[in-house]
């Protein structure tokens, strides 16, 4: 009888996880993504078969880093997808993993225009700059974030996806930041790549803290019993303070780019994000109205009132 020629699984898993509590906590960051798949229009077996895939790349990725070989039976075992549709799956380049989306142009030039001190205002703003000539100008801060696109290429999609606006002044073209923070505006497909890259970042940070690696940077801080005005305070002062930091993070970001310029094999990425959420309690479902009975009720028809329930009156008591 011949040995194997598999290399043998890795003896170092990832910490486990118990699986009902797992799977609990699942659901629970499913919640408003099922909301916004509902909200699209995607129902269940279309999420179904996204979902089959996602979890075909990550078996295959987790095979991989166990050192364990890539076949149709291993997936399946890991997956729990019937072989038959894992082969199917093997065989449809369009259903296979996206490679990770580089930064864009847009996102370059816009990050070198907020930490940029010859490109603000005097409130250490990005200011109107002329679309031509030297720096300060659009077309010099494009080319010191690439020489592949032209600036005008830029200056169009920027337009497009409402981060700049053109005007007019003294006959010069000048182009005028729309906002403080880069969020494109009026293209959806852009805000759910943005949304999907950033949340997929975020749940990495969190499920790689779980599987016992050295710590990662996700933290936030609760409260509750807080009134409307208060939770609209805590979310300006979330603003301010974000603004503080991503200025702080791109300068630095830059110069680390700058240096790494020229070193072999650096092809690392990083993303660096905050957030901030608030509501009131969620409204109770609305119960169906019941069927008519076919007639009064016991209590009704002796003329005494039904006594409440121990828990009823625990409740009223509180």
């Amino acid at each position: 009888m011949g040995r194997s020629t598999n290399p043998l699984p890795s003896n170092s898993p990832a910490r486990p996880q118990p699986a009902r509590e797992t799977l609990e906590a699942w659901e629970r960051v499913q919640a408003p993504l099922c909301r916004l798949l509902l909200d699209a229009g995607v129902d269940y077996k279309q999420a179904v078969l996204a979902l089959k895939q996602v979890f075909l790349r990550q078996a295959q990725e987790l095979m991989a880093a166990r050192g364990a070989p890539d076949t149709d039976s291993g997936l399946s075992v890991v997956s729990g997808v019937h072989r038959k549709d894992v082969h199917a799956w093997r065989n449809d380049p369009a259903a296979r993993a996206k490679a990770q989306a580089p930064m864009s142009t847009s996102s370059q030039v816009f990050a070198r225009w907020a930490v940029s001190p010859g490109y603000h205002d005097r409130r250490r703003r990005p200011k109107p700059v002329p679309r031509l000539g030297p720096a300060p100008s659009f077309e010099a801060l494009v080319r010191a974030c690439t020489s592949d696109v032209h600036p005008y290429s830029v200056l169009q999609e920027m337009v497009r996806i409402g981060l700049v606006e053109m005007a007019m002044r003294k006959g010069v073209e000048f182009v005028i930041p729309r906002n403080d923070v880069f969020v494109p505006s009026g293209e959806p497909a852009q805000l759910l790549e943005l949304f999907g890259m950033n949340l997929a970042d975020h749940a990495s940070t969190a499920v790689r803290n779980l599987g016992g690696e050295a710590p990662r940077l996700e933290q936030s801080v609760f409260a509750d019993g807080l009134s409307e005005a208060s939770m609209q305070r805590l979310g300006e002062l979330s603003r301010e303070l974000w603004a503080r930091a991503r200025e702080a993070m791109i300068a630095e970001a830059i110069r680390c780019l700058e240096s790494d310029a020229a070193r072999p094999g650096a092809s690392g990425r990083m993303r660096f994000g905050a957030y901030y959420w608030s509501e009131e309690p969620p409204c109770p479902p609305v119960e169906p109205a019941e069927p008519e009975a076919a007639g009064p009720r016991r209590a009704a028809r002796t003329g005494r009132r039904a006594s409440p329930s121990p828990k009823s009156s625990s409740e009223d008591r509180s």
